[in-house]
C-alpha cells in the first residue's frame, strides 16, 4: 500500500524521531516511575545536567514531532481509507509524544 504522506514529510519524521522518541521515553520515565519510586521530581532537570546535548536536540526534535501533526493528521484524515500502516504508526508515535508533553509534571504524583 502506497503513502498517503508526501516523501518530505516522512523524511522529517524519520529525521527527527530517533532523539525525539528517546528523549519523550526519559521524560515519560521522570513523570512516572521516577515520581512514583522517589517522590515529586524537577522532570528534565538530571538529563539536562547529565546529558545537555540529548535534552537540547531531544527536546526540538520532539516539538518537531509534535508539529509534524499538524498536516500528518489532515493528511492522514483526508485519505484515511489509502493510509497504510506505517502511515498511522507514525502518527501514533507522534500523538505519543504530544501526550507525555501535555500530562503535569505532578499528575503521578497525585497518584502515589
Amino acid at each position: 500500500m502506497k503513502s498517503v504522506l508526501p516523501n518530505w514529510m516522512r523524511l522529517a519524521w524519520f529525521c527527527s524521531a530517533p532523539f525525539g522518541l528517546l528523549f519523550t521515553a526519559r521524560i515519560a520515565w521522570e513523570k512516572t516511575v521516577w515520581t512514583w519510586s522517589r517522590g515529586p521530581q524537577a522532570i528534565g532537570f538530571s538529563l539536562m545536567h547529565i546529558h545537555p546535548l540529548l535534552f537540547v536536540v531531544g527536546s526540538l526534535s520532539a516539538y518537531l514531532l509534535i508539529l509534524w501533526l499538524v498536516p500528518g493528521v489532515i493528511y492522514i484524515v483526508k485519505r484515511r481509507r489509502t493510509a497504510s500502516g506505517v502511515d498511522k504508526l507514525l502518527l501514533l508515535f507522534s500523538l505519543l509524544v504530544l501526550v507525555v508533553a501535555i500530562i503535569p509534571d505532578d499528575f503521578f504524583a497525585t497518584l502515589r
